[in-house]
């Protein structure tokens, strides 16, 4: 799996919505999603506060296609953190 970084969350919603009709997932309220909306959280990292949209390369729900490569990043474990222990 590979990743898109979206600077805005309207930009994350429209690529959504346009990966659900690719995929043929209906866009009505209360369906299947393809994805769920999570930002970098870690302030530290370059990427606070950008849309992270998994990008599935193969199986069922394969749309790699529908992105450009270049865009298309690795998972960066450092993107979240976990809130610290109490």
């Amino acid at each position: 799996m590979k990743y898109r970084l979206y600077a805005s969350s309207s930009g994350w919603d429209n690529r959504h919505a346009s990966l659900k009709t690719y995929l043929g997932i209906p866009n009505d309220e209360g369906t299947t999603e393809y994805a769920t909306k999570l930002r970098v959280g870690n302030s530290e990292n370059d990427d606070h506060g950008k849309y992270i949209m998994p990008v599935m390369m193969d199986g069922r729900w394969e749309c790699d296609g529908q992105f450009n490569a270049s865009d298309l990043v690795d998972f960066d474990p450092t993107w979240n953190i976990p809130p610290p222990m109490v």
